[in-house]
């Protein structure tokens, strides 16, 4: 989770990007004093944090995103300018009372954990912190859960209490419980919020009764937040603005000193503030929530265990930056003030990827094709995975950080896209879309941005000023497990229903707050999401590492696994298959035998391709350097494959085929992780052996045969993408479909009820059903 992306102070405030701490030389003297606002407060503060305090926030999104945006600790900082006073995040998304979101800190393995483990380490996250003040924020995730109520609720929480007075760390800790939001009514495709909330309702009165037992103050947000403009981005989930609005009731609810923060928000100091606020709790997430936990403290950690003396080594940067805060909780200009920030604007990182040469392949290509490198260093490195978007542009996610980021780093990583404008079949452009991330696994065009999975998080960048950089950031959904960062939410890709799918592997453990509902998936499996309204499901269960799905022409779902030796699966809907914790019945593959493992796979419909290939999975042993195919054929109510000699095959110990596309001209691209190391655990993470810097896109043809015409979807009228349904391409008609469907159903049913009219031949209108966008 790359907490900095989100908190863009340029954007939430309409300013120009600028270095605060150089800037406030500039323009602090316009800044209010502090002792001039504190002298407007007419009373003393009922709720007020002292000198010494350590203060934790707790519970589910609604503590977890206020990390990434900074308004309610940057308010109460304010509030109290000469307390010392420390802040420690440690919401989780999807969170009760009974940690149920933080077993994944555990040091067992998903589905071996007891049902209390996510509780333990809820504790001895709380003994980390040794908070004297906590802030409680539950209610909105148990509210979700399908087969919660107010009276466990009220139970779990009471348990919570209990044991906290009852450990070492609980004597005199001073609570506030915070309610949940209202459940925002937003209209159009979204849920009708009023069942929701009058049972959200029930919570808020739980909190509030618990409160008065434990003499704590009460910040009801479900009736005090109010605005006439939207607050949240989904009907549950605040917007920076909605944030914002937050810590102003909780600053009036609490009755504490008027903050300057509000009046001078958008102030260079107040920025500064807000700034290292956010850089600091990035640091601390890093400490609290590690990736890797699997390897580095969980069951796994005979492996990389020696990597578990970095993460207490963020505890002296996160103390640096509260010496930064405490410098800068008095909003007031004074010489001593730009004395200490006075210091040079750090110049931007372009982009420089490694220009050094790699070493020649010696590729055995199947009969009747040919390879060529389509991209390499300096326009990119590290791929991870790679999709197409309409213009014929290769989006790629990359990432050098992969697979550790260290104590100090700063996260680097990127979503770049890649050009071939001459149409020589050789890129020629490379652009940096988005930058500052943190091991990026998914990318995936679409809804005018790009998806991007990254840690807990996926996200949806947009270029609103043409610019060709992402200059808008939304997280979609957080709450995604981080145990392992090679099974971490990836394989992103658009299914014929207008669903966006995405895949986790076999140690991730996931809790996703929808305004639909809570979404919980435990162990590997393939989410489902509508964009529209943020519907999430589970199309199937199972599997080891799962980096390939892929639909064949009619639909159905084929997956190879990155580990687990079963070859290729059919991804059947409801389905468990292998590996999947605790299934009364598991599918078996439909590939007789022991295989390799694979990542990433696609289904050959490509005109550009002989017609025996046309429908043959292609999919990349990246141990064995090498692009397998497999023919697909009808056995029974399912399906069998059958290996085919290889595509492709080098003896290069640094070709590592990790992801497979067909392009815009039919032609099959390979994305290339060009390491001689692949492991990930079995490898120390520091090894100097793991190449950080190279990468390469190769580009497999047929000799002889000509390419596909290369059309750009978006110029298309909505007839000529309705024709393009028809296509014996499978790039054309996906492309087609997102258009269509991304237009809406306004734009384009009076040409679609004509054109479906005039379809003559029964394979034509099966071809049109499958792949006509979804309303």
């Amino acid at each position: 989770m790359k907490l900095g992306e989100e908190r863009s102070l340029s954007a939430s405030m309409n300013m120009k990007p600028l270095n605060v701490f150089s800037a406030v030389a500039l323009r602090l003297r316009a800044v209010l004093s502090l002792s001039l606002l504190v002298s407007l407060s007419a009373s003393a503060a009922s709720f007020e944090l002292k000198d010494g305090d350590r203060v934790a926030f707790l519970g589910d999104v609604l503590m977890e995103r206020s990390q990434t945006y900074g308004h309610i600790e940057s308010a109460l900082t304010t509030s109290f300018p000469d307390a010392n006073v420390t802040y420690r995040n440690l919401g989780w998304s999807g969170d009760t009372p009974t940690g149920i979101a933080r077993a994944g800190l555990s040091l067992l393995q998903a589905g071996k954990a007891p049902a209390d483990e996510g509780f333990k380490q809820l504790m001895k996250q709380l003994d980390l912190v040794k908070p004297t003040v906590i802030f409680f924020g539950y209610g909105m995730a148990s509210s979700l859960d399908e087969d919660g109520s107010t009276e466990s609720f009220e139970k779990e929480f009471r348990a919570l209490l209990k044991a906290i007075g009852e450990a070492p760390v609980g004597k005199g800790i001073r609570y506030v419980f915070v309610s949940p939001i209202k459940h925002e009514k937003l209209g159009g495709k979204w849920p009708d919020p009023s069942r929701h909330n009058e049972h959200l309702k029930g919570y808020v009165d739980v909190l509030e009764k618990l409160a008065k037992e434990t003499d704590s103050p009460f910040v009801n947000l479900y009736s005090e937040l109010r605005s006439g403009e939207k607050l949240t981005q989904d009907g549950i989930h605040l917007t920076d603005k909605g944030y914002l609005e937050t810590a102003r009731v909780m600053v009036r609810e609490l009755d504490l000193p008027p903050s300057p923060y509000f009046l001078s928000s958008k102030s260079v100091q107040a920025q500064a503030l807000r700034e290292v606020v956010l850089k600091k709790n990035e640091l601390f997430f890093h400490r609290s929530r590690p990736q890797n936990m699997a390897y580095i403290l969980g069951f796994r950690k005979h492996e990389q265990g020696q990597n578990a003396v970095e993460i207490p080594q963020f505890d002296p940067l996160v103390e640096k930056e509260e010496v930064k805060i405490a410098l800068l909780r008095k909003l007031d200009a004074n010489d001593g003030f730009l004395k200490r920030f006075d210091e040079p604007a750090p110049q931007p990182v372009p982009l420089q990827f490694a220009s050094t040469p790699q070493e020649e392949m010696d590729f055995d290509v199947a009969e009747g094709f040919e390879i060529t490198l389509y991209a390499e260093n300096p326009f990119l490195a590290k791929p991870i995975q790679m999709n197409f978007d309409e213009k014929g542009r290769l989006w790629v996610a990359s990432s050098a950080i992969y697979p550790q980021i260290k104590p100090g780093q700063t996260a680097s990583d990127s979503i770049i896209y890649i050009e071939d404008t001459d149409a020589d079949g050789v890129a020629d452009q490379s652009h940096v879309f988005a930058e500052g991330l943190l091991i990026p696994t998914a990318v995936e065009p679409g809804d005018g941005g790009v998806y991007v999975g990254q840690s807990t998080e996926l996200i949806h960048f947009k270029d609103n000023d043409g610019d060709g950089k992402a200059d808008e950031r939304r997280v979609v959904f957080s709450g995604f497990g981080t145990e392992d960062t090679h099974h971490t939410i990836h394989t992103l890709r658009w299914g014929m229903d207008g669903q966006l799918y995405f895949n986790q592997s076999i140690y991730i453990r996931s809790h996703l707050e929808t305004p639909h509902g809570m979404v919980r998936l435990i162990s590997g499996g393939i989410f489902r999401m509508d964009p529209d309204d943020l519907n999430v499901s589970v199309l199937a269960k199972g599997w080891v590492n799962t980096w390939g799905h892929q639909f064949d022409a009619y639909g159905q779902s084929f997956v190879t696994d990155g580990a687990g030796f079963s070859g290729a699966s059919w991804g059947l809907p409801g389905s468990m298959n292998q590996a999947y914790a605790g299934a009364r019945r598991i599918l078996p593959t439909i590939s007789p035998g022991r295989y390799p493992k694979f990542a990433g796979v696609e289904i050959v419909a490509s005109e550009h391709f002989p017609k025996d290939w046309q429908g043959d999975l292609i999919t990349c042993d990246f141990r064995a350097h090498r692009i397998v195919r497999f023919k697909i054929e009808d056995s029974g109510a399912g399906y069998v494959t059958k290996e085919m000699p290889d595509l492709v095959r080098t003896p290069n110990a640094t070709f590592r085929p990790i992801d497979v596309k067909l392009g815009p001209d039919g032609a099959l691209y390979i994305a290339d992780w060009s390491n001689p190391i692949i492991q990930h655990g079995e490898v120390d993470f520091r090894d100097p052996r793991r190449d950080k810097k190279h990468g390469r896109i190769w580009r497999v043809a047929a000799k002889g045969r000509p390419l596909n015409k290369v059309p750009d979807f978006s110029k298309l009228g909505t007839r000529k993408l309705l024709n393009q349904l028809l296509s014996g391409n499978e790039f054309n008609r996906k492309k087609a479909s997102r258009m269509l469907t991304e237009r809406g159903v306004k734009k384009t049913q009076r040409p679609l009820d004509k054109w479906t009219g005039d379809l003559k031949s029964e394979d034509d209108k099966l071809r049109a059903l499958l792949d006509l966008p979804c309303s």
